[in-house]
């Protein structure tokens, strides 16, 4: 359950439930106490207190008229008319006792000189109608006149006191908000206290592993199953430190292959930089005796040059494309005619070189979204790289393409020496050779397939490699097929 829920249910538990109960135990003490008169005498609840009270009162109106009719002086007795009084104790009631204008006998509860003064005459309206008869707070539930044996006239009264049932009752409503006003502040306090302790728990985890990752632990995991806000806050700081622990094994890497770079980027530019250095030194020292020599040494010099100019240039693309800098000009072609334009391009250098390179393909027209001269450069690269590791006469490259659903697949192949198994997942990675020395014959920057990844990953595609030690290499990479709402959501952004 969310900390929200939680909280919205701790407020409906210290607020609204109070409320309720209170709400509900005034309706039901009006209820059982205070109805209209016709609800009083016909209540059938027999827990009803005004009920319980008429009831009282039959019984010992009866007992009273019983000796009356049998010795009307009989009711002066005391005895008999405290075990009276005794049974309407509890219910706030009392008898009075009186013959003629004076009074022999009252209830305690009903001693009072301004009530007692003012009772109903003998044979009163009040006696033949039997209406219920209010005086300072008391009420008459019932008057039996009668005659002693001396002829005197006698009355007993049935009476209320209205006052002390009030009184009890404000003190049992003050007892009952007291105690309703206790098990707010004590469920409030428990409840506030259970949400808090929880709360502080697993803030406490947080700060702690808050604690571990500045110090540099980030291997520190936090295991977090509460399904509320710290649950997804922990899920969220989790996924955080993993991001930031792969940042920084990002980070590291990126460190060490700067250092990588920047060692092989020495020693690629000092081989040919010494070799322009000694022709130089041969020059000014007057080997290059003669035209044919001074030629010689001249084209040396130029070609280091050019190769160094092409390996800083190679540089400088991987650079900006590893920092994201290179813009991409993407455009709908057809991957089928390109592919013919760039194996007619390439042949005339290769057959130079008594190699051969061809295009199969059973389609005529098939669209692709890319940059075409960050695509030529992809094709040129891995061609060039399959030519540096050439062993046969003959070379033979072939380039392939597959039509997939949702992308084509382009796969240019040689006959070459092959790369050994275990070095074809690191031929995309800077600067990597099969070849561990890089005291080789073989010229380059070994930037060239780190370009190639780099270029068709920026056009949302993959690399990747396929070889066999001494029969050949495949390079294949994936190009995304053009679709017409492509071309739509393109021209809506722009």
């Amino acid at each position: 359950m969310s900390i929200k829920s939680r909280l919205i249910l701790s407020f409906f538990g210290m607020i609204v439930i109070p409320v309720i109960l209170i709400t509900i135990f005034n309706f039901m003490f009006d209820k059982y106490f205070w109805e209209d008169d016709k609800s009083i005498v016909n209540a059938a609840n027999p827990y009803h207190f005004t009920r319980k009270v008429f009831t009282k009162y039959s019984e010992i109106s009866r007992k009273v008229n019983l000796n009356i009719i049998n010795n009307s002086d009989k009711i002066k007795d005391t005895s008999f008319l405290e075990s009276l009084d005794n049974e309407l104790d509890g219910i706030y009631s009392g008898i009075i006792l009186r013959r003629d204008d004076q009074i022999l006998y009252s209830s305690e509860i009903l001693k009072n000189d301004l009530f007692l003064n003012e009772l109903p005459k003998f044979n009163s309206d009040y006696n033949i109608d039997n209406y219920i008869f209010l005086k300072n707070g008391y009420v008459i539930f019932s008057q039996n006149d009668f005659y002693f044996n001396d002829g005197s006239k006698g009355s007993v009264f049935y009476a209320f006191n209205i006052n002390l049932l009030q009184k009890d009752i404000k003190k049992a409503r003050t007892l009952l908000s007291a105690i309703i006003i206790i098990s707010i502040l004590v469920t409030s306090n428990v409840l506030t206290f259970t949400i808090y302790r929880d709360i502080i728990k697993k803030l406490d985890k947080l700060k702690y592993a808050s604690k571990e990752i500045k110090s540099g632990n980030l291997n520190y995991k936090i295991e977090e199953h509460s399904k509320d806000e710290f649950g997804d806050l922990s899920i969220n700081f989790e996924k955080m430190r993993i991001k930031l622990k792969e940042s920084l094994d990002i980070q590291f890497k990126y460190e060490e292959n700067r250092r990588n770079l920047i060692s092989n980027i020495s020693h690629d530019l000092k081989t040919p930089i010494m070799s322009i250095k000694g022709y130089i030194e041969g020059i000014k020292d007057g080997v290059a005796d003669s035209p044919e020599k001074m030629d010689k040494y001249i084209n040396t010099i130029y070609k280091k040059a050019t190769d160094m100019e092409v390996l800083i240039d190679e540089l400088f693309l991987f650079s900006k494309l590893d920092l994201k800098k290179v813009s991409f000009n993407f455009q709908t072609i057809n991957i089928v005619d390109y592919l013919k334009y760039c194996v007619e391009d390439l042949s005339f250098d290769l057959e130079k070189k008594n190699a051969k390179i061809s295009f199969n393909n059973e389609k005529e027209n098939i669209f692709v979204t890319a940059d075409l001269q960050k695509l030529k450069r992809v094709i040129v690269n891995i061609v060039e790289n399959s030519m540096k590791y050439m062993d046969k006469q003959n070379p033979i490259i072939d380039i392939n393409l597959i039509d997939n659903k949702e992308c084509v697949i382009i796969e240019i192949k040689d006959n070459g020496m092959g790369i050994p198994e275990e070095s074809i997942p690191f031929i995309f990675d800077r600067f990597y050779r099969a070849d561990k020395s890089r005291n080789t014959s073989i010229s380059g920057s070994g930037l060239g397939l780190s370009i190639c990844k780099q270029i068709i990953e920026s056009h949302g595609g993959c690399i990747w490699a396929e070889s066999e030690t001494n029969v050949g290499t495949s390079i294949l990479f994936t190009l995304k097929k053009y679709k017409r709402n492509d071309e739509y959501e393109k021209n809506s952004n722009n």
